[in-house]
């Protein structure tokens, strides 16, 4: 079974206690210390990020992947949130720089892995160009505050004064944070959010609410629908700008990522009908995986996959049957992000390997890959009978000492246990 993300909240006794509570209540194992006392409790117990209410001492020397910050910006911090700050808030913002954190480490070995294979590759420059931000909102004296500001910080902002002209924007340009008014109706905003999180090309794209309350009233409902922060109209327009601009930053940085991972596609290693990488170079990249979820302490999850032809596609060897499996299995690596592994090992039978992933979300992922599996008709002998793959899943998860080819094996072997470790051959 996968493990929940370890978090250590850092601050006053009661602060720390009732802030670890409603991240426990969100999915993390938080448990609450004294910031004099961080460094002592990582040595017994490492956690996976940090959440401090008040700055820490060194904190770059932290053994964490993420540290949070509800006390302003200081050095080791990685962001930093303005109280009052919300838990779904905090709780978002820790599995986003946690999951960066894995796409950037991917990608770096990704690459390196390429060039051990004999196939060197240019590290791509990040994205040249002002930061560029859309506003959605009607008109509003915050609005031309906020572009003053961010055209100071050499950023660009672009106004849609409806949200239909947003949605314009959105789909013909690529924008590193929306910022939406939430005046004079904040369901409207909520909605934007909701549709953005919706969108795999937007789901990772900052939004954030520009609120005219002091307090917010409707954050709980805000940050539930996929709010990256909610800041107040009155706050100064360096904040106002720097804190969309931190945002954007991490936007650029996932997107600069994704961008090596995709230039690591290149024909030599992928299986020519499908364009998942073949096995010679999933092994190689598996095995580098392993190694980093097991010197990080990160969880790894690998997918085992085999996929059944029914007799109405004709012979196991015909082109209706083979035509399905390569039309398949050219769809699977669009089932899972960029930072997943996607190989195919032989004529019907696929491994996903996803980093930092655990064995219960990995199961998610097989489940919905089955389901578009057993949702998708393909063209039988008879083209009056189409027919569906069947397709079988099996999860299992990297553990000490494990290799590459154990891996695969274990996974194959629960899914066929009537056969030997096909995949460790």
């Amino acid at each position: 079974m996968g493990r929940a993300v370890t978090l250590l909240v850092c601050g006053n006794a009661e602060a720390a206690g009732e802030l670890a509570a409603e991240l426990c209540d969100l999915g993390f194992a938080a448990r609450p210390v004294s910031a004099q006392a961080a460094h002592a409790a990582l040595q017994s117990e490492p956690v996976d990020a940090i959440v401090a209410l008040e700055p820490l001492d060194c904190a770059a020397d932290l053994p964490a992947r993420a540290v949070i910050s509800l006390a302003g910006a200081f050095e080791g911090a990685h962001a930093a949130i303005v109280p009052p700050a919300h838990p779904i808030q905090i709780a978002a913002r820790v599995r986003s720089l946690l999951r960066l954190g894995v796409l950037e480490e991917t990608a770096r070995q990704r690459l390196a892995d390429l060039g051990d294979a004999g196939h060197l590759l240019h590290k791509s420059e990040p994205k040249g160009g002002p930061i560029s931000v859309l506003y959605a909102g009607p008109p509003d004296p915050a609005y031309l505050r906020l572009e003053h500001a961010l055209e100071q910080a050499n950023a660009q902002t672009v106004a849609a004064f409806s949200t239909f002209n947003a949605f314009d924007y959105l789909h013909e340009r690529a924008f590193d944070a929306v910022v939406l008014n939430t005046r004079p109706k904040p369901d409207v905003a909520h909605t934007v959010c909701s549709a953005m999180r919706r969108n795999t090309r937007l789901y990772h794209t900052p939004t954030v609410l520009l609120s005219h309350d002091e307090v917010y009233r409707a954050a709980d409902e805000a940050f539930a629908r996929g709010a990256s922060d909610i800041l107040p109209a009155s706050l100064d327009a360096d904040d106002l700008a720097a804190r969309i601009l931190a945002l954007a930053q991490e936007r650029r940085r996932r997107r600069l990522s994704k961008g090596l991972l995709e230039s690591c596609r290149v024909s030599a290693v992928l299986d020519s009908e499908t364009d998942l990488f073949n096995d010679t170079f999933g092994r190689r990249h598996l095995s580098s995986l392993i190694d980093v979820a097991q010197t990080q302490g990160l969880p790894l999850s690998l997918i085992g996959l085999r996929a059944s032809i029914p007799g109405a596609a004709g012979p196991s060897d015909g082109r209706h049957a083979s035509g399905a499996l390569n039309q398949f299995a050219s769809m699977l690596r669009h089932c899972v992000r960029a930072e997943d592994l996607a190989v195919r090992l032989s004529a019907n039978t696929f491994y996903l390997a996803l980093p930092g992933t655990s064995t219960v979300d990995a199961q998610v992922v097989a489940a919905r890959v089955a389901a578009i599996a057993e949702c998708t008709a393909y063209e039988g002998e008879d083209p009056q009978t189409p027919f569906r793959i069947v397709l079988r899943h099996e999860v299992a998860d990297a553990g000490s000492g494990d290799k590459a080819q154990t891996l695969i094996a274990r996974a194959f072997n629960a899914l066929h246990p009537e056969r030997a470790a096909v995949a460790a051959v």
